[in-house]
């Protein structure tokens, strides 16, 4: 069934959007500047869709993943972000191996064998990437698919399905002596009258050993 409605875009200006639903088929939608071609449109996908005659691939195939990259970016998405410089690497990383798919071919199967890929090869510094690298390059590139499916360029998202790779947890450090010397040495001008308390095993300072060695 054939969905049919009218749009504003940021320039002010309006067109009709055509959405097309059939069950057991994927949905089908595009954009025309009169509503009367929109629902010409939408009847002809229908009949095609039914007579399984319609080409859902090439339909949006006229969109590559270099186009999406160039269209963000020139949206200034990336201004907004503090760590851009981080993501435009990522994002060049993801262009050197999908610039010339189709977004219509971006499926969680092939998402998850590039970042398989990414897991195993080393980098140019002949080191391996670790889980939590491979996230954030995976988060990036998630970022700029939900950009496309806001563009009505893909359906959905297809890092949406994928389960982030378990991350190694933060590693603690104990200060030896002499760093916790320091520590209070440097701290107990600022922090008076406030009695600094440092607790640890059995290695640590005593308060009073703390206190006791800064008077």
């Amino acid at each position: 069934m054939a969905s049919i409605f009218k749009r504003k875009n940021k320039h002010g200006t309006s067109c009709w959007r055509a959405v097309v639903r059939i069950k057991g088929y994927p949905t089908v939608c595009d954009h025309y500047d009169r509503k009367q071609e929109a629902e010409d449109w939408a009847i002809d996908v229908e009949r095609q869709i039914k007579a399984g005659k319609f080409k859902f691939d090439q339909h949006k195939q006229q969109h590559t993943f270099t186009q999406l990259i160039e269209r963000y970016i020139s949206s200034g998405a990336l201004e907004h972000i503090r760590s851009a410089d981080d993501v435009m690497h990522h994002l060049n990383y993801w262009k050197s191996r999908l610039g010339d798919f189709a977004l219509v071919f971006l499926t969680p199967e092939l998402i998850g064998k590039e970042r398989l890929h990414l897991t195993s090869t080393l980098t140019n510094k002949n080191l391996k990437r670790s889980s939590a690298t491979v996230n954030r390059y995976v988060s990036s590139l998630s970022a700029l698919l939900s950009y496309a499916q806001r563009l009505r360029w893909i359906d959905e998202n297809p890092c949406f399905n994928l389960t982030k790779l378990k991350e190694n947890p933060g590693r603690d450090r104990v200060l030896s002596e002499d760093e916790t010397s320091s520590l209070l040495t440097a701290a107990y001008p600022i922090t008076q009258p406030t009695i600094l308390y440092i607790q640890g095993g059995k290695d640590s300072w005593s308060p009073s050993r703390s206190i006791k060695s800064l008077c």
